[in-house]
């Protein structure tokens, strides 16, 4: 046997037990252990045993909110604004008056910047109308009783 044949043959062979020692070192690390007494390993979660929500109940508590006011910081400092959730009780081009369950009316003013979503479409402030069930979210305006919608989600007539 020639040189070149003998280093081929040693280097194959070394290739093949190396393997095998590798194969068996991680076998040897992937054996479980035993836990020590007093303490004991929690099985992770599957996605099944995670508790199920209703595609509905996203937002939580903040989706049954009837009306409220808080305050955000803005870039240009901090802004309150107003918001509820019930029926409009009336309707004409300048204004919305809406009407909560719990019996809390307030009227906001429309102007052209106003934002109405009516299901997932893009409406305008004049597709609103009475009885229709709708989220408002308005600039408060300080002192005066009618503060400025800015944004307005539509779910159609009320059932």
């Amino acid at each position: 046997m020639n040189k070149r044949t003998k280093t081929i043959l040693t280097t194959g062979s070394l290739a093949l037990v190396l393997a095998g020692t590798g194969a068996g070192v991680a076998t040897a690390q992937t054996s479980t252990t035993p836990t020590p007494p007093g303490t004991a390993s929690s099985p992770t979660p599957t996605p099944a045993a995670k508790t199920a929500k209703h595609p509905h109940h996203k937002g939580g508590q903040l989706r049954r909110v009837e009306h409220g006011e808080f305050t955000v910081h803005t870039k240009t400092g901090d802004k309150t604004l107003d918001t509820q959730r019930g029926v409009v009780t009336a309707v004409n081009a300048g204004s919305v008056t809406v009407k909560s369950k719990d019996g809390f009316t307030a009227t906001y003013t429309l102007n052209p910047t106003t934002k109405v979503h009516k299901g997932k479409q893009t409406a305008t402030t004049d597709q609103i109308t009475t009885n229709d069930r709708v989220r408002v979210l308005a600039n408060k305006a300080g002192t005066t009783d009618t503060d400025t919608a800015t944004r307005i989600g539509d779910a159609g007539p009320a059932k």
